[in-house]
């Protein structure tokens, strides 16, 4: 094993699917009901899957409103955070992430030899932009790695913030990637129609979280015409499965369907929040953060106690233990989940408040 990987741990996930499911940001239910089945006995799964990728990129796009031409899909984000990190990474490069922020960059910058350097966010989890200006001046990074609406915080940055950074990372010839993975929750991007106006901006979509597609694995690269042309020389031809993209295509053609779904999922965001709101305000060491996703973060000195007590109660949460964030991060379910929720929060309450 190369030594600059030796450190890394594997990423586990126990499987449980007896437990409510509180703990991954997934959208709460399914829209496979929504897809035509009969199309399937027809798919070719001798052949490899040129064509459907194609049909998935065109009706991406629709959806979405970025240029067809500048899509590049991917086997989920992961697959096109370590493209990213093999195009722009040479060993001992530099890479800025954010501390809390999604592992992942860190991790994929790890694997290509690059130093990595973590600035930590605000106590309130705003951008310490004066911090990172000066960081992206000393260290000049390759890339600079950033989640808006961020996770595990929740906390959605300004257009004015991100410009910033563009700029900043521009004056470097470095490249900004912004992962959009929960814009959907927030609503419209101020990059959508602007991407290609940006020679250093990278923006990654997902149809794992609002669009509830995460068992399919679709992620999307939206970038400029050089970029794309760069990170398509080193992408595997045929990384995007025809039955994944059979399915997602038919979806996403189906704008009204996934439109409700995500008025519905707001409305389940809203009961939760209700939730923690009250949970919080009964126990003085707890602050819940405001989010513009799908889950709220809870910091909170008994963090793990009080997700160990959820799990003995069939609900698994996100517990996050380490230097900068001891907290919980709960995902928005269904109503009956969120009953089962109230009630163990309420008992929870009941003994130690």
């Amino acid at each position: 094993m190369r030594q600059s990987i030796q450190l890394l741990t594997p990423y586990k996930v126990k499987p449980e699917f007896d437990m409510v499911r509180l703990d991954s940001n997934e959208a709460f239910m399914s829209l496979l009901s929504s897809a035509d089945f009969s199309k399937l006995g027809e798919t070719l799964i001798n052949r490899y899957p040129a064509e459907s990728s194609d049909r998935l990129v065109e009706a991406y796009a629709r959806f979405a409103g970025f240029p067809e031409g500048n899509i590049l899909p991917g086997n989920g984000s992961d697959e096109l955070i370590s493209l990213i990190s093999q195009y722009a990474l040479d060993p001992g490069d530099e890479v800025i992430v954010f501390e809390p922020d999604f592992s992942m960059y860190e991790k994929n910058a790890l694997i290509m030899g690059a130093e990595v350097t973590k600035i930590q966010l605000n106590d309130d989890f705003t951008l310490p932009l004066e911090v990172v200006k000066s960081e992206i001046n000393e260290r000049k990074p390759r890339l600079l790695f950033l989640s808006n609406p961020n996770n595990p915080t929740g906390q959605l940055y300004s257009e004015a913030e991100i410009e910033e950074l563009i700029a900043a990372m521009n004056q470097i010839g470095g490249i900004l990637v912004l992962d959009e993975a929960y814009m959907d929750f927030a609503g419209e991007s101020p990059f959508t129609g602007r991407v290609l106006e940006y020679d250093n901006l990278i923006i990654l979509r997902t149809a794992s979280k609002a669009l509830g597609m995460a068992a399919l694995r679709l992620g999307f690269l939206i970038a400029n015409d050089r970029l794309v042309e760069g990170i398509s020389c080193i992408k595997p031809p045929y990384n995007v499965n025809t039955i994944s993209a059979l399915i997602g295509t038919q979806l996403m053609e189906k704008a009204d369907v996934l439109d409700q779904f995500l008025l519905l999922q707001l409305e389940q965001i809203a009961e939760l929040e209700e939730i923690m709101s009250a949970f919080a305000a009964q126990i003085k060491e707890a602050y819940l953060y405001p989010s513009s996703t799908n889950f709220f973060l809870m910091k909170f000195t008994r963090a793990r106690e009080l997700a160990n007590f959820l799990y003995e109660k069939r609900i698994k949460i996100r517990f996050f233990d380490d230097e900068s964030l001891q907290a919980v991060r709960i995902s928005a379910g269904t109503k009956e989940e969120h009953d089962s929720l109230r009630a163990a929060l309420n008992e929870w309450s009941e003994m130690y408040a």
